[in-house]
């Protein structure tokens, strides 16, 4: 119970003076105080006192100025609020809430009196003093072109994770024309590469439903190019193949969400498309599978693990369009070859398939340019079966089937009296990371599995060199979606990235695309101390935010300091020390300086 013996005495003389300034349009400042605490950031509320009398006051420090407050005082008899200054002027009034902007950096006080009068509350009912920072929070740092964030073309697609979150509308820019945009977009550059082609996806995260668009021109005056909704196989979000603009040409990248009501983390990357396509398997005429005639059949499949690829003269020689085509090519030996297809199945749109058998003749660099059709263009529209014939083939030459869903559709199929290697196996439908607390979590999900042996999962700290932390076995072969997940313990700060190494049966590697996470150190000081175990050097990662001197010490579980370095470290920095001549143990590191003192421990082998 709150002891109120002497503060009623007080508060009964305070009635006597606030008698007196009834009339009056200010309260006197109270000369009871009880409710000390620290004024909030933006975007956070705190309970300054959970029982304050009328005619008390609080006491907030650390008040920023500019930030803009609201406080609040319910559940007593309080209803009139009351904000003073430092020097216990009135700056702020209202019913039940009084809000006010910062001046200065410091202290400001809060009271409640029954109503404007200054009256006071004779029953000591208890109010419940809120204080709130509701200053706007800061938008990202890319929020407008002219602070775009830069991404690098990769030749694979390297997911980095931004937000939207408190972004705001880009004024003066063409409106994009497409999913929804309705404001809060971030933006980021790109440079079209030597190849001329470029390709930028983006995943979900928070965002579940994006929207991108590609400019070019300067920040200051930019013109819009291209817009998408949700053409990436990441759920509802964009993607954009460029190929038309020159090398060199700098782009500017629009992504919002749909809507503007769901704003949060998302992935993005850029990906330069090789010469020929990006080669991954069949996926590309540059990189088919291979067909052998005999004895036994091959399946595959239209799904989304497939691509749109349309080189040289294809799309005139083609009986329809094309979203999702795969190649297989095959040496002939007849004059006339068949393909029959005696199993067409799980057609998600019930459209099929549609396939045909073309000689192609490569250009300078070996990419397919001139593609002539050598054989009936199958495309019932249904899943109907059906068989592509190529008549007048010359014996010994190369040919190349190419399949793909009727509209893009998601079908399985089989053909007989063929077999095939470097067919696609695993349809992977998702990948991604987790930064958690202790340790990074890697999940992923396929959609279908043809002979899948097992995943080895690789990490790298720089992006180039991955080494196996990890198998998970696969289930094989499989037609309905599973899920994976691997849980990595050794938790660096900055940034870390994964792969999949899927492996078959026969032994057949495929990798996957290669996704980032990046760890973001929540402590100054000592924040990591790696490896632990050790057979020789230790890496000790200091946070010294705005540039710090500190003293690093390696002692024993005796007191004895074996190593002692004055280490001057700005952000997060990395500091080796070899250990080779120390004994096996196990070893204290200390890290000090005038802000922060911390001690981890770790094993020399």
């Amino acid at each position: 119970m709150k002891h109120i013996t002497y503060k009623t005495i007080l508060l009964f003389c305070f009635t006597l003076l606030a008698a007196g300034q009834t009339f009056y349009a200010q309260c006197p400042f109270p000369a009871i105080g009880f409710g000390f605490g620290s004024a909030p950031p933006p975007g956070n509320s705190t309970i300054i006192e959970t029982c304050n009398f009328v005619g008390e006051y609080d006491e907030a420090t650390g008040c920023v100025n500019g930030n803009d407050y609201t406080v609040n005082y319910s559940g007593g008899a309080g209803a009139y609020v009351i904000v003073y200054d430092n020097s216990f002027n009135q700056v702020a009034s209202g019913v039940g809430t009084a809000a006010f902007t910062a001046t200065y950096n410091g202290t400001y006080y809060s009271a409640s009196f029954v109503n404007a009068a200054c009256a006071l509350d004779p029953f000591f009912t208890c109010n419940v003093s809120l204080w709130s920072n509701v200053t706007p929070l800061p938008p990202p740092a890319n929020d407008n072109p002219c602070s775009a964030t830069t991404l690098l073309a990769n030749a694979s697609c390297i997911f980095t994770t931004s937000t939207n979150d408190n972004a705001t509308a880009s004024p003066g820019v063409p409106v994009p024309g497409c999913a929804g945009y309705l404001g809060g977009d971030v933006w980021f550059t790109a440079t079209i590469p030597a190849s001329g082609k470029l390709r930028i996806n983006t995943d979900t995260g928070v965002m579940l439903d994006g929207g991108m668009a590609i400019y070019t021109g300067t920040c200051g005056a930019l013109t819009l190019h291209a817009c998408d909704d949700d053409s990436s196989p990441n759920g509802a979000m964009p993607m954009i193949l460029l190929t038309t603009l020159p090398p060199g040409t700098v782009i500017f990248i629009r992504v919002w969400e749909v809507g503007n009501n769901n704003n949060g983390t998302f992935d993005i990357c850029a990906e330069e498309i090789a010469q020929c396509g990006t080669p991954l398997n069949n996926d590309y005429c540059a990189s088919p599978a291979q067909l052998t005639q005999g004895p036994g059949s091959w399946s595959s499949s239209t799904s989304a693990i497939y691509s749109s690829d349309i080189p040289g003269n294809l799309a005139l020689v083609f009986c329809g369009s094309i979203e999702n085509n795969s190649w297989y090519q095959f040496t002939a030996l007849n004059t006339t070859e068949t393909f029959n297809f005696v199993s067409i199945t799980g057609c998600v749109a019930g459209f099929g398939i549609q396939a045909a058998v073309y000689e192609i003749v490569p250009d300078i660099n070996g990419c397919c340019d001139v593609l002539t059709l050598v054989s009936n263009c199958f495309s019932p529209s249904t899943p109907a079966l059906g068989t592509v014939t190529a008549p007048g083939l010359t014996i010994g030459n190369s040919y190349v089937l190419m399949v793909d869903g009727f509209s893009g559709d998601d079908c399985d199929f089989t053909v007989v009296n063929w077999t095939a290697v470097g067919i696609l196996p695993v349809e992977l439908v998702d990948f991604h990371g987790l930064a958690m607390s202790g340790k990074n979590a890697i999940r992923w999900e396929t959609a279908s599995e043809k002979d899948n042996d097992y995943f080895n999962v690789l990490r790298s700290f720089d992006g180039v060199h991955f080494e196996t932390i990890g198998t998970v076995n696969g289930v094989g072969n499989a037609q309905s979606t599973n899920y994976y997940n691997f849980d990595d313990f050794e938790t660096r700060t900055g940034m870390v990235y994964y792969r999949l190494d899927q492996v078959d049966i026969d032994g057949h590697h495929e990798l996957s695309e290669i996704i980032a996470l990046d760890r973001k150190a929540s402590k100054s000081g000592l924040i990591a101390v790696y490896p632990n175990p050790t057979t020789g050097k230790i890496v000790a990662e200091i946070n010294g935010t705005g540039g710090t001197n500190g003293t690093i010490t390696i002692s024993n579980l005796y007191g004895e300091v074996l190593i002692s370095d004055i280490i001057y470290s700005e952000e997060i920095q990395k500091h080796t020390f070899d250990l080779e001549s120390f004994d096996s143990g196990v070893y204290i590191v200390e890290y000090r300086d005038e802000k922060t003192s911390s001690t981890t421990k770790f094993i020399k082998n």
